[in-house]
């Protein structure tokens, strides 16, 4: 709870000009303004020079300090400023303008890691990143520039900062708990590129968090048309160009504090333009104090060499501020080609800005390629059950089984994988399929690639509270707290199916295939295969009606 106090001292505020929001070049009375107002910055200057080493006296400024008696500092946040509340007697923000305020720091510090201006949302009742927090050349002062000043407002730095923790986001979805803690950053996935090179879609509302809010921008071969349009923005300078422009004005017009560019699956031929691209929009958004991710593919392992195809890392790792490794789906080179895959990025970028992203989704490898299942989908599949009997009476034996876990018919089982670090499963359909499972046991593992890469922290793929996904939290959270994983495997026992009936009893059962010893009484009974990947428990049940058993009729004596 904040309990604002008397008002002492100020924050010096300066107004500038985010943007024409009509398109429209300006008219010389809107030079004329913009003139007042840079003077008015450079006055403004000099008074927070001049009254931050006096006493306190009446605040007539946009910020003014304020104390209060109790202030609940956020979990896992150090607060290196006093509490500055909104003067009420400021003048109003002029439409299309932005605030730029400066406060002095409690502790001068030219450390900017994690260090954001926050606003209390006395809805929500979280603070919240509101601008990113500029050092001035002491580190005695940070600088902030907003769109829509809080009332409340300070410098804090999040002291897990050397590990980032990145939330992607479907737009609709809700945040997991876990992660609403956890996240530093947050991706809504909300655009798309139009062939013209303006945006296709509308940024979501900003999560119930303390992280930070990047929308994305996504190309990929999964989304339909949108690799094309990436391809018709990089084919000349000036689309390429007007596509950076188009990205401003939206990133402006709605008040982002930055943007992550996930444009997958391109052309190798694109490289050099993709690169120009993104040297361009990191200094048109650098420029403005807003900031530039990228979700890039993880490079391929050649026989010779690392292909990084139509991505420059190094030049791209000088333009971006993060760079987060798009999730790697075929487990069965990911721990063979990783290491040498992050020892190549490392050497060209700093291990910093590198995030690694993990996945809560399971992969089916088929002929076919490789396709992401939830985790309901694979258990789905893994614990479809059939029969083998020709026929159900009651008093006779019947063989139920595990269609795609039959270990009889040379399928492998659920089983731990100790070369991909994954509980694992094949099953045949159409020449045969291999389905990985992620859950917190193979998040630990791909976990232990960010600490032993000094890496500046994870991703997760999706952040939703989906109870149908792998609950790879219970990894994450661990690593966040001590920054080692946790490296561990599912007991052997819990990855064996376990069989109910209702009546009756059962034999065997722990290749697949379970004998039902029927009881004699006719009726409806219920099997009931259950199955775990460690972690969380699947149950099928089938329900199988038992006519009486045929009983011959005597013959009449001659």
């Amino acid at each position: 709870m904040i309990r604002p106090g008397p008002r002492r001292g100020y924050a010096g505020g300066a107004v500038q000009r985010s943007a024409f929001s009509d398109g429209r070049r300006p008219s010389p009375v809107r030079f004329v303004v913009l003139a007042v107002i840079a003077i008015a910055v450079i006055a403004v200057g000099v008074l927070i020079w001049f009254f931050f080493g006096r006493s306190p006296g009446e605040c007539t400024d946009a910020y003014c300090e304020a104390t209060a008696s109790e202030i609940d500092i956020p979990a896992d946040f150090d607060l290196h400023s006093r509490l500055f509340e909104r003067n009420p007697n400021a003048e109003p923000l002029p439409d299309g303008f932005d605030l730029q305020i400066t406060i002095p720091l409690e502790v001068p510090t030219m450390d900017g890691r994690g260090l954001s201006f926050y606003g209390y949302n006395a809805e929500s009742q979280i603070w919240e990143p509101v601008a990113s927090a500029a050092l001035d050349e002491t580190g005695e002062r940070a600088t902030g520039i907003f769109a829509d000043p809080p009332r409340f407002l300070a410098v804090f730095r999040r002291l897990n900062e050397g590990r980032q923790v990145v939330a992607y986001l479907a737009p609709g979805d809700t945040l997991h708990p876990t992660a609403a803690l956890l996240a530093t950053v947050v991706h809504t996935l909300d655009f798309t590129p139009a062939p013209d090179g303006s945006l296709r879609g509308q940024p979501s509302p900003r999560p119930p968090t303390t992280a930070v809010h990047y929308p994305v921008i996504s190309a990929s071969a999964e989304i339909d048309g949108t690799v094309p349009s990436v391809d018709n923005i990089l084919s000349t300078g000036a689309d390429r160009t007007n596509h950076v422009q188009q990205i401003l004005q939206r990133v402006a017009a709605h008040r982002l504090s930055g943007i992550d560019i996930a444009y997958l699956d391109l052309r190798a031929d694109h490289r050099t333009s993709f690169t120009l691209f993104i040297s361009e929009l990191a200094e048109g958004l650098h420029s403005q104090g807003k900031t530039l991710t990228l979700t890039l593919p993880a490079p391929l392992k050649a026989i010779d060499r690392i292909d990084e195809g139509a991505y420059d890392w190094a030049a791209l790792g000088e333009s971006a501020d993060l760079i987060k490794i798009a999730p790697v789906r075929d487990q069965s080179t990911y721990r063979l080609h990783m290491p040498e895959v992050l020892d190549h990025i490392t050497s060209v970028v700093d291990p910093g800005k590198v995030i690694l992203t993990i996945t809560p989704y399971a992969s089916e490898k088929s002929g076919d390629g490789i396709r992401p299942l939830t985790l309901a989908e694979a258990m789905t599949i893994a614990s479809k059950l059939g029969i083998r009997s020709e026929s159900l009476v009651a008093g006779s034996d019947v063989q139920i089984v595990g269609v795609n876990i039959d270990r009889d018919e040379g399928l492998s089982g659920l089983r731990w994988q100790a070369e991909t670090a994954t509980v694992a499963f094949t099953y045949k359909l159409n020449g045969g399929r291999t389905v990985w499972l992620e859950n917190s046991f193979s998040a630990g593992f791909k976990l232990e690639f960010v600490s032993v890469f000094n890496l500046g922290g994870l991703a997760v793929e999706d952040s939703s509270d989906n109870d149908f996904l792998g609950n790879i939290w219970i990894a994450v959270e661990p690593f966040v707290a001590s920054g080692q994983p946790v490296l561990l495997q599912p007991s052997h026992s819990h990855l064996l199916p376990q069989w109910e009936v209702t009546a009756g009893s059962l034999v065997g059962g722990d290749r697949g295939l379970v004998t039902w010893q029927t009881p004699l009484e006719a009726g409806s009974y219920t099997v009931t295969l259950t199955l775990s990947d460690g972690v969380e428990r699947f149950e099928s049940r089938i329900v199988l009606a038992l006519p009486p058993a045929e009983t011959e009729e005597p013959e009449e004596a001659p």
